[in-house]
């Protein structure tokens, strides 16, 4: 069976120009990837890499080109949030044939390069389009990074922050029992269900991702779940990491973003509440970044080490 995990985040933003906007993430304790990515249709996209997974913002540069994107991408990009998860497999190719041979329809894979690549550019993806029903609540995909393999090492950065690695993902619907079956059942066939008072969690390849009701959403966080007007809005938390809880805190509230400390001594916890500009709302606890790294190592196969500016 292809490996598949969640490999990057996505959302609009609304912020008026993105490189400004990096560098506000910058003095939150971040490193920003100085290079953005222009995509279809008009887009000028920033990244920040959480280990070796990353978000991404979509931000409009051209709105000309964007006229052409579709009536729920307009909608998605009117109230920024988190709607959109890229997935990583080593082969789409072969992923293609494993989830047609399970049953599952979906479209060709493809192949293409950056918006302002040059003509004659060799593909830099690959990618699998997911159909809404396949796993409902998300925009997702799954792609194949033509310069990147998984035995290939892979320097992954601590920021000034403290934060280092993607834990996983909370998603909020009113069917969690079953939103969690389904995306088991085509991404990780092989995992169990853990259901506790707060949701269903499964782990997919190295991250937890958790499903649980509005009122679950509300008990947990302290906050009211706010339903989207598209079918992407699920995504309500992303999980990292920090080396130290207290340096990311600090790093954060002094640049101006609204940080709720909870849970009790060994248990305690960041909640960062959303920029209204980008929509991600972030928990953090503390590991210890080594540790963290010779667990997902074992579990992955991958290649990864942490290195210094």
């Amino acid at each position: 069976m292809a490996e598949i995990w969640f490999d990057h985040f996505i959302t609009y933003t609304s912020a008026a120009d993105i490189d400004d906007y990096l560098e506000e993430y910058s003095q939150q304790g971040f490193f920003p990837e100085e290079i953005t990515v222009r995509h279809e249709p008009g887009l000028r996209n920033g990244f920040i890499f959480l280990g070796p997974e990353y978000i991404e913002f979509c931000w409009v540069e051209d709105e000309t080109l964007f006229e052409e994107a579709d009536e729920v991408i307009k909608l998605v990009r009117e109230s920024p949030r988190p709607f959109g998860i890229g997935m990583i497999t080593e082969d789409v190719h072969e992923l293609h044939d494993d989830w047609t041979a399970r049953g599952y329809s979906a479209p060709e894979v493809f192949s293409k390069a950056a918006r302002d690549a040059p003509a004659d550019a060799p593909p830099a993806w690959s990618f699998q389009e997911i159909p809404d029903e396949l796993l409902p609540g998300a925009s997702c995909f799954a792609l194949t990074y033509h310069k990147r393999r998984k035995q290939a090492e892979r320097k992954i950065r601590i920021h000034p922050n403290t934060i280092f690695a993607v834990a996983g993902v909370t998603f909020v619907s009113s069917e969690p029992e079953a939103r969690a079956r389904r995306w088991r059942d085509v991404l990780a066939p092989e995992e169990q269900i853990i259901q506790s008072q707060l949701g269903f969690c499964v782990d997919i390849g190295p991250h937890q991702a958790w499903w649980m009701t509005p009122d679950a959403y509300h008990s947990t966080s302290g906050l009211d779940w706010v339903g989207a007007r598209h079918p992407y809005g699920e995504i309500a938390v992303l999980h990292l990491l920090a080396a130290d809880l207290d340096a990311a805190k600090n790093m954060l509230v002094q640049s101006g973003r609204q940080v709720v400390s909870t849970g009790v001594e060994d248990d305690q916890e960041l909640l960062v509440m959303a920029d209204a500009r980008d929509g991600f709302i972030f928990s953090i606890q503390q590991q210890h970044p080594e540790t963290w790294l010779q667990e997902r190592m074992a579990r992955t196969g991958e290649n990864i080490r942490f290195v210094q500016d």
